[in-house]
């Protein structure tokens, strides 16, 4: 049995008296799984706070509730008809272990929800790859990966989307079966891609855990669009059998997680080697299982006395949005912060003139025959088969038909040149790595901000003037992943902030030498634990409250902070606030007072004392609420919807920010942002 895209069999089957917040049965209280984390979920379990059954059923119900409506993040293409007899299963022997415990067996995985991009094998669930044809398709085993999973007790539960057969990058658009994953920062904008659909759904809670696969940058795009910690391991540390091939030579599978703690948890229990795939037999004894090399890792300290290289020649200005620019100056101030030593810049002289390996019709095809040969009775057979349906979406129609036309991939001349000039790329890097000492690389993830969703062509910069019909970069061609993707070496990326107005996420990319991978997954743990730039999106607030409900009371006045819009550095206001009160009403009305440092007395245009009346609306996708003021003390005023962007901290507290403005023409945008702690 399998579950067609639109036709929710599973939830009505399994979830019976379906509400709208997830009930647990045998008497468990309702788990808050929005941005959980496995060692939050084992506590729960060990407390018998929360059974599996009930985590399970609250990632469903969000699925439910988020997917197909509200926000439409049209993230999940098929679910798994077994996967709450499984969680029942585990219920069972949770509830014959000892008080206190998880059962004796249990993984370091056990009873957590998994959501795996839709081009790996997971038995009895239908894996399609994105692609039309193979939508009814249902592998009879687990892909090596997928099996290593559920014996650390993982519950493969969600299929998600992707570009077909893996072939995305900037955004997620091109599947005939699935359609685009949104993002749910702001649905207008894309995931990033091909696994798209892995980063929207973790990053709207629709699973813990997530797994995607890289060829040229296929983890690290998305999670960058979404905050997601993902990571890019070293070509054969992960098995590949059982995926959708797009190029084997760099083709590799890895998580995408909340957290980098979590991360680690997945990959140590991805690792092991596996016959099937060759690239396997290379992996160091120190990721031999049982050592958890990753979770090892973990150390606040892990950036203190680290030398990082600053790779500024893979983002150049001239290819560079300015935004980006000054928001990795602030990323660049944070590492040294948390201890580490900067060489800024380090050059790769070659970088500059070695061409971008490609990845070949040629290779595709022998992947592909190899990858269809392994599995009798998949449908369209052949690379010949799949190009001759028509059933690929327009825009990899053309690469399929070269594919099927290709020749042998051993003397194909642009795989062989592809092949020298990758090993020139690795020589290179190497050479000038060791010279310099450098411990890893860093820089941006995308040179660019998120694309429109459906905008494969917008120049979104000329940063200098070019005659027709010459154009300034796209954000397709924003990615700056192919650094890693060239070397086959570990590269991550993990959440950096925020750009604002709109408020989409960023990621800092890491790369280090081969099987230098958990060494790498430190130094980002170091950084996410300095910095702490994760945040959830708005668009998918935690099921049974009002999402207005956080913003509802009476706020003190504590900071007016100036931000520049292109670093997100934040300085005290030139004129603080003596004192200021907000207060925002359940039947929509609000008011806000504020008393300004210099103010001597009433002036005819209310300087330095703003009051104001009126209604207020909560705007989810942009992150945004808007105050409609009916009355204001400065007459002008009245009548205005002014908007005000959100955000919470870890102590509560409310951040409210005008809308980015310039003082003239020529000076940076700010914004105000008005901090509010809320009178108890």
């Amino acid at each position: 049995m399998h579950i067609p895209r639109l036709a929710r069999a599973l939830l009505g089957a399994f979830l019976l008296s379906h509400s709208s917040f997830a009930i647990p049965r045998a008497g468990a209280a309702p788990f808050p799984v929005e941005e959980t984390t496995v060692a939050a979920v084992h506590s729960a379990y060990r407390a018998r706070l929360t059974t599996v059954t009930a985590v399970l059923r609250a990632h469903l119900d969000r699925i439910d509730a988020y997917d197909q409506r509200g926000p439409i993040l049209n993230s999940v293409i098929n679910l798994h008809p077994a996967a709450l007899a499984e969680a029942a299963a585990l219920d069972a022997a949770l509830a014959a272990a000892p008080a206190g415990s998880l059962p004796p067996a249990a993984g370091s995985l056990w009873g957590i929800p998994v959501a795996v991009k839709d081009c790996i094998d997971v038995a009895g669930v239908p894996m399609t790859g994105g692609f039309q044809g193979w939508k009814n398709y249902v592998p009879p085993a687990d892909a090596p990966q997928m099996a290593r999973l559920r014996a650390a007790g993982g519950l493969l539960f969600a299929k998600v989307s992707l570009s077909e057969f893996t072939r995305g990058g900037g955004d997620n658009i091109n599947s005939v079966l699935g359609g685009f994953a949104r993002n749910p920062y702001h649905t207008a904008y894309a995931t990033g891609g091909s696994s798209g659909g892995t980063g929207s759904a973790i990053a709207a809670s629709f699973a813990i855990l997530g797994i995607g696969t890289d060829t040229g940058g296929s983890i690290r795009m998305p999670a960058a669009h979404n905050a997601l910690f993902g990571l890019r391991p070293t070509v054969g540390l992960v098995s590949r059998t059982g995926i959708v091939p797009n190029n084997s030579v760099r083709d590799t599978a890895g998580p995408m997680t909340r957290t980098v703690a979590d991360g680690a948890l997945l990959m140590d229990a991805l690792l092991g080697p596996d016959p099937a795939d060759p690239a396997t037999a290379r992996i160091p004894a120190a990721y031999a299982p049982p050592a958890r090399p990753f979770t090892a890792a973990l150390n606040k300290d892990a950036l203190r006395g680290a030398r990082l290289g600053v790779l500024r020649q893979a983002f150049p200005p001239a290819r560079t949005h300015p935004r980006i620019l000054a928001h990795f100056e602030r990323t660049l101030a944070e590492l040294r912060a948390a201890g580490a030593e900067l060489i800024d810049p380090f050059v790769v002289p070659e970088l500059d003139t070695l061409p971008r390996a490609p990845q070949t019709a040629a290779r595709r095809k022998a992947d592909m025959v190899a990858f269809l040969a392994a599995h009798p009775g998949i449908p369209y057979p052949t690379p010949e088969a799949i190009a001759a349906s028509k059933l690929a979406h327009p825009l990899h129609q053309p690469g399929l038909e070269a594919d099927a036309a290709a020749g042998p991939v051993d003397n194909d001349p642009d795989t062989l040149q592809g092949l020298a000039t990758e090993n020139a790329y690795r020589a290179a890097f190497t050479r000038e790595m060791d010279a310099a000492r450098v411990d890893a690389l860093v820089f941006p993830t995308w040179a660019q901000p998120p694309v429109l969703n459906g905008d494969r062509n917008t120049q979104l910069m000329t940063p200098e003037p070019r005659p027709a019909p010459a154009a300034g970069p796209t954000g397709l061609g924003a990615s700056l992943t192919f650094v890693g993707s060239t070397l086959q070496w570990p590269a991550l990326s993990v959440p950096s902030g925020f750009l604002s107005d709109p408020a989409l996420p960023l990621g800092l990319q890491m790369l280090g030498r081969a099987w230098d991978d958990a060494r790498l997954v430190g130094f980002a743990y170091a950084y996410e634990q300095a910095t702490l730039h994760r945040r959830s999106p708005a668009a998918t607030p935690p099921l049974g409250a009002e999402p207005a409900e956080p913003f509802l009371g009476t706020w003190r006045l504590v900071a007016i902070r100036d931000r520049d819009t292109a670093t997100g550095m934040e300085t005290p206001a030139a004129r603080g606030a003596v004192d200021g009160q907000l207060y925002y009403a359940p039947n929509g009305r609000m008011s806000v007072q504020i008393i300004r440092t210099g103010r001597t007395g009433a002036t005819a245009n209310a300087d330095g004392f703003s009051s104001y009346f009126g209604r207020w609306t909560l705007l989810l996708e942009e992150g945004c609420m808007v105050h409609h003021q009916e009355g204001q003390l400065n007459p002008a005023q009245t009548g205005v919807s002014a908007k005000r962007y959100y955000s919470f901290d870890k102590n509560g507290w409310l951040s409210l920010a005008t809308p980015a403005r310039r003082a003239t023409p020529d000076a940076p945008e700010r914004q105000s942002v008005f901090v509010w702690e809320r009178i108890r």
